[in-house]
């Protein structure tokens, strides 16, 4: 639904108001669900602003991150999410990163997901479903053995040594797929990697026909879940898994920590506790 033309609320606006913020303001809300992406010339007509005004504020707004554009187009980027940081604090984890999730899917267009680490499981607590996806292997609550997955390597990663070795003397070694590693000094030299280079990759060890990027989530100083993305092997290669769509899981998942590094309230459930 197209907004109410704002041309006449900056005009009645008092003198001792900036008009140009609350332009600004304008552009910004004109993103929605229904235009995630805009040209120069929508966002002019949808805000009611001079496109010249509009040229002016979208230049400001991607110079300080806010706003990106590619082919002509321009969209929110995950730092816009700041701005409703002081309402996201007072939420718990899930409603805090249920809309960043479906943020980063509208962006990538692929299937984002945030997940717990539960002694040698991940347990999937908020997901985003990406609207291509012709099958939905998981829901939120699946579980899965944490070393299958790439967002369970990197919550294994974050734990100290002894927790760690716990976690492995409590797996299970069932193979899901030809690709699961079974293998614990294999599992071993993944988490590793994972924690060296701040992700982790799953290449179909425990979905055939998917693979996947993870990527810790902060909260006072210490690992408290990991945010996840997944794509259909046929469509994204492991290069463009990690060259294209690794920065944008990292902005998000940075946006998340900030988010509840702000938490007024409890994040986690009462039944998680992490070393």
């Amino acid at each position: 639904m197209m907004p109410k033309p704002m041309s006449t609320r900056y005009a009645d606006l008092d003198r001792d108001l900036v008009q140009s913020l609350a332009k600004g303001l304008a552009v910004i809300e004109a993103f929605s669900a229904e235009t995630p992406a805009m040209t120069l010339s929508e966002v002019a007509r949808r805000t009611a602003i001079s496109p010249g005004s509009a040229q002016r504020i979208l230049r400001t707004l991607a110079s300080l991150g806010y706003v990106g554009a590619e082919d002509g187009r321009f969209s929110l980027k995950p730092r816009a999410l700041q701005l409703g940081y002081a309402y996201l604090a007072s939420l718990p984890l899930t409603s805090i990163a249920q809309p960043m999730l479906s943020a980063l899917m509208r962006a990538t267009d692929e299937t984002c997901s945030l997940a717990l680490l539960d002694g040698s499981d991940v347990v999937y607590v908020a997901r985003a479903p990406a609207r291509r996806l012709r099958r939905d292997y998981m829901a939120v609550g699946t579980r899965l053995p944490a070393h299958a997955t790439s967002v369970g390597k990197v919550l294994l990663a974050a734990l100290p040594p002894a927790a760690l070795e716990a976690a492995l003397a409590q797996a299970t070694t069932q193979r899901l797929t030809p690709n699961t590693l079974t293998d614990k000094e294999a599992v071993r030299t993944a988490v590793r990697l994972a924690a060296e280079q701040g992700y982790a990759i799953n290449d179909q060890e425990a979905i055939m026909g998917l693979r996947s990027l993870g990527v810790p989530v902060t909260a006072g100083g210490r690992v408290v879940a990991a945010m996840g993305l997944s794509v259909e092997v046929v469509r994204i290669s492991r290069e463009e898994l990690e060259g294209r769509l690794l920065p944008s899981l990292r902005d998000m998942a940075a946006s998340l920590s900030a988010a509840l590094g702000l938490a007024t309230t409890p994040i986690l459930p009462a039944e998680y506790s992490y070393p």
